[in-house]
Order: C-alpha cells, then structure tokens, then sequence
C-alpha cells in the first residue's frame, strides 16, 4: 500500500514541476532571400510596419483589450497613434502595431544598427502569423508555450523594393506551475523582444556569440559621448 501511495506521490511531482524549465527552448530565424552583402552589418531600422495576419487575429485581439485595459489602470489617456514616441514603461499599454516598431528600433540600435555608425536605412515589414500565450491548463499536464512568428521583409526605403527576407519563431515552452510561475508578466512584450533579438542577428549577419561583444561596444560608445559633453550640458 506505501508503495502505491509513493508511486502516486512521485507522479504528482512529475506533472507539476518540470524536470528542467528552459525559458528559450526553441528560437529559430530562417534566411528566405538573402540581404545583399552591402546591407548586412551596415543598416539601421527606420519605419517598421506590423500586419496581422488572419491566423494570429483572435488571440491577438485578445491581447488589445489585456494593453487597453492596462493603459485606463496606468491613467493614460487612449493611444493616439500621432503622439510623441512612448517611453519603454508604456510598451505594455501599447496596441501591439504601436508596440513592436519601437521594439525592433530599441534592440538593433543595442545591436549597434545606429544612424550615427553608419550604413543604409532600411524599412520592415512584418508580418505576424501566429501569436499565442501558454495554457495554465495544458501546462499541468504537459507543457505549454508562448509563441511569437511571423515574416520579416526588408525594403529598400526610396523605391519600396524588397531587398531581403527572413522567418522568426520565438517558441518559449512552459512545462507545470513552477514553469510558468517563473516567466513572470509581460508576456506579449518579451515575445516582441526576442523576436526583435533574432531579427538584429540576421540584419547583423551575427551569432549569439557577438551579443556581449556588441552591448559592451555600445555601452563604451555611450560612455564616450558622454565623456565628451561639455559640463552642465545635460543639466
């Protein structure tokens, strides 16, 4: 009888807490046509055009009404799509066409793609074709996940040309209750996030590896210009 109500025990750990919770268990970026050489490592993201398509509608309206509501709880007045860029604590509240443009910039531009460095301006298009959040559910059982995928396009800004493509899948796998305690709020945000991620790696032509290398010459570069303000400049 004690090993039954052991075995029972166990199976009652195995389905509630994961054997190993991995935030990031699948993110691919699939080139489809090739940027020109020229453009790779030398561009910088200007306007930034989100399409939802049909496949992503409904969970993605669903997610409007969670950022319209936090947007009346923050006290914010309704989004004003000619308003002034919304600082980073706003994203949130955010419709997600409105959200993901300052995304894709606030990352590459970690990623080093500044005006200021140099190279070519370049347009996105993106289209969205699956978005969905785990199932609290599901998660018990097995597992389940967080998904952002989509098409990105990249334009030649003065004739609209397409110059270059490539497929993002973020696919975050929650398994139990302690897996998706860990990955916290702001779901729909750290999806646009680590998609914009694995989009700077194409249009930087980099590896993972490069990350660290080139957050360290950003902050330096900061640093400097910092440095090189006269006294009281940013007063």
């Amino acid at each position: 009888m004690k090993k039954v109500l052991l075995a029972a025990s166990l199976a009652a750990v195995a389905i509630t807490t994961p054997a190993a919770f991995d935030p990031a268990v699948a993110k691919q970026r699939t080139v489809i046509e090739q940027l020109p050489a020229e453009i790779v490592d030398k561009n910088y993201v200007g306007d930034v055009e989100v399409i939802v398509a049909d496949t992503a509608s409904k969970k993605m309206a669903d997610l409007e009404i969670k950022a319209g509501a936090k947007r009346t709880e923050a006290g914010l007045a309704a989004f004003d799509p000619a308003s002034t860029a919304p600082s980073r604590d706003q994203y949130a509240t955010l419709p997600f066409a409105a959200m993901m443009p300052n995304v894709m910039r606030d990352v590459t531009r970690k990623w080093g793609l500044t005006p200021e460095r140099g190279g070519k301006a370049v347009n996105l298009r993106i289209t969205i074709e699956n978005i969905k959040t785990a199932n609290a559910g599901m998660a018990l059982l097995l597992s389940s996940a967080d998904e952002l995928s989509g098409e990105v396009v990249v334009l030649d800004p003065a004739s609209q040309q397409q110059i270059g493509s490539f497929y993002v899948q973020v696919l975050n796998n929650h398994g139990g209750l302690a897996g998706l305690a860990m990955r916290g709020g702001g779901i729909r945000e750290k999806l646009a996030e680590e998609f914009a991620l694995e989009s700077s790696r194409i249009l930087t032509g980099s590896t993972k590896k490069d990350w660290k290398k080139r957050l360290k010459a950003t902050e330096q570069a900061g640093g400097e210009k910092a440095a090189a303000m006269p006294a009281g400049a940013g007063a």
